[in-house]
């Protein structure tokens, strides 16, 4: 798995987890109906996927034009999406790892 997919699940596992109570309404669905959704509306499949800590199924879906979801779903529960945007990128090998002070 390449970093940038670690940092996007990282990213969409703690607005999950943090998310406030305030916030707008979350986009939630069966499963089923929510993957069909991007696949025939965004061209969009599964790219990756992990397992939560808590047992929960995070995925990352992408389309070739760049656009990307993540969902997140609980044990027998709703499927919820949590982030989406552009631009997505797959790099091709991993991040060479430099020490001392990021620049």
């Amino acid at each position: 798995m390449t970093r940038s997919t670690i940092t996007a699940i990282g990213t969409a596992f703690a607005m999950m987890v943090f998310a406030a109570p305030s916030m707008a309404q979350a986009v939630c669905g069966k499963h089923a109906d929510i993957v069909e959704r991007l696949r025939n509306g965004y061209e969009e499949q599964q790219s990756s996927a992990g397992t939560a800590a808590n047992g929960s199924l995070v995925e990352v879906f992408a389309s070739k034009n760049g656009n990307w979801t993540i969902l997140f779903t609980r044990p027998g529960g709703m499927t919820c999406l949590v982030a989406a945007g552009e631009n997505w990128q797959v790099n091709k090998e991993p991040f060479k790892v430099v020490s001392g002070p990021m620049l």
